[in-house]
């Protein structure tokens, strides 16, 4: 059997102190909501607008009801049988103000911030309200969601027909956590981006990733996750797998949280009930052998495979980062292998990867110096002569780590793809 690679642990998630949200002063009140889009949707707050207590808005089909009630909470109804499907239930409420900056906050009479949908950076969104019961942010396109509640997009039924992925697959890690890690521990990156230190609110930036993923191509891309309503992730994953969709990319998660707080049998199965919930339903979403695939982060022991195959009850194609020992009693669906500060990581019979370079931000120096074209080159053909069922590139965009595939000035290329993805265009 092979040496087992390292297998350094990927920065965690970072937790910044958020930016005290700016108080526009005055606040204007708000026009009479107005169906848009062909009377599909309603505007509930425009940019620079407030809403008091004592207000209800109703989707332009009447079934669904926002209501900023008059003891201070905020609830969406289905009329049609009275169902919450979501509220702020505090009783401080005084004010609901869609900011300048795109920020939807919710504020007690001193102007305390009580909740908010942490969307700023984006002017002019709205808060709107659909007939199918979705209630968003949105941005100043008029189209591109930045924060979802109420009702998702779909509905996941495991008796519809999916198409599944075949091996070999090649995947490629993905992070949808900016701009909120441009700096990491207060340290910057060390790259420049092509796009910019850009937004993955954007949907200019989820177009230009898909068409990115497709040059390189990938078949499966892998968000990072961190938890139920984490890092925006409703808008942000169903938006990465709407643009992909026509290049017949598909999209599952990384469960990270697995090595930090080791989550029961009952913790998983409410993550795993939550993305089929919010995700799962889209044909963007990745599916081997007719069930949905699932990437779960392991530092543990046999264990967790065991946590995991109990939680998912057969339902779920269930990867797992690969353990030194191979004899668990209970084993996943299928291994993989995560190390980005080797150039290669090679486990025979399970993974494949390649990795660009790796730079920490809190480190002086790099893990791995940038490799060169020629060097990534031999082996990415290594990667795909291996034929082994997993073949995959870490990373697409962690740009925290400096492991980033995507196009940088520091490797930019004619193409506009960058000399890593043109390697992998090849």
């Amino acid at each position: 059997a092979p040496t087992p690679a390292p297998t350094p642990a990927p920065t965690p998630a970072p937790t910044l102190d958020p930016t005290p949200d700016p108080i526009p002063d005055p606040i204007p009140d708000p026009t009479p909501a107005q169906p848009m889009n062909g009377s599909e949707d309603v505007v509930i707050l425009g940019p620079d607008t407030k809403m008091l207590p004592g207000t209800t808005v109703s989707s332009p089909n009447g079934r669904y009801i926002f209501k900023f009630t008059d003891d201070g909470a905020l609830k969406l109804s289905d009329g049609s049988n009275g169902d919450v499907l979501w509220r702020v239930n505090d009783g401080r409420g005084a004010t609901l103000s869609m900011q300048w900056d795109g920020n939807l906050i919710f504020r007690t009479s001193s102007k305390s911030s009580i909740w908010s949908t942490q969307t700023s950076k984006h002017p002019d969104a709205s808060l709107r309200l659909n007939n199918r019961g979705r209630l968003a942010v949105i941005s100043s396109d008029g189209i591109t969601p930045l924060w979802i509640e109420g009702v998702p997009g779909g509905q996941y039924n495991s008796a519809d027909a999916v198409s599944s992925l075949t091996f070999p697959i090649r995947g490629a890690f993905y992070y949808p956590w900016f701009p909120e890690t441009w700096t990491v521990r207060g340290k910057p990156i060390f790259y420049r981006p092509t796009l910019g230190l850009y937004s993955n609110g954007d949907s200019s930036i989820h177009k230009a990733h898909a068409e990115a993923l497709n040059y390189a191509h990938v078949d499966l891309s892998i968000a990072s996750w961190w938890g139920q309503n984490t890092k925006k992730d409703r808008a942000r994953i169903t938006n990465l797998m709407d643009q992909s969709s026509q290049y017949g990319i598909k999209w599952t998660v990384y469960h990270e949280m697995e090595r930090r707080l080791q989550p029961s049998v009952n913790e998983i199965r409410a993550d795993l009930a939550y993305l089929k919930k919010w995700f799962v339903w889209h044909e963007a979403w990745a599916h081997i052998e007719g069930k949905p695939v699932i990437f779960v982060w392991n530092k543990g022991d046999c264990d967790v495979s065991k946590r995991w195959m109990d939680a998912s009850r057969g339902e779920w194609y269930v990867v797992v980062k690969k353990l030194d020992r191979p004899d668990c009693p209970t084993l996943p669906d299928s291994w993989h292998q995560y190390g980005p500060s080797n150039a290669v990581v090679h486990e025979e019979g399970v993974s494949f990867s390649v990795s660009p370079g790796s730079w920490y931000v809190n480190r002086d120096g790099p893990n791995l110096p940038r490799l060169s074209s020629g060097a990534f080159r031999k082996n990415v053909i290594a990667m795909v002569e291996s034929d082994e069922p997993w073949q995959l590139i870490t990373t697409f965009n962690e740009w925290g780590e400096g492991t980033a595939v995507e196009s940088a000035r520091e490797w930019a290329t004619p193409s506009g793809y960058g000399k890593y993805l043109d390697v992998l265009n090849e």
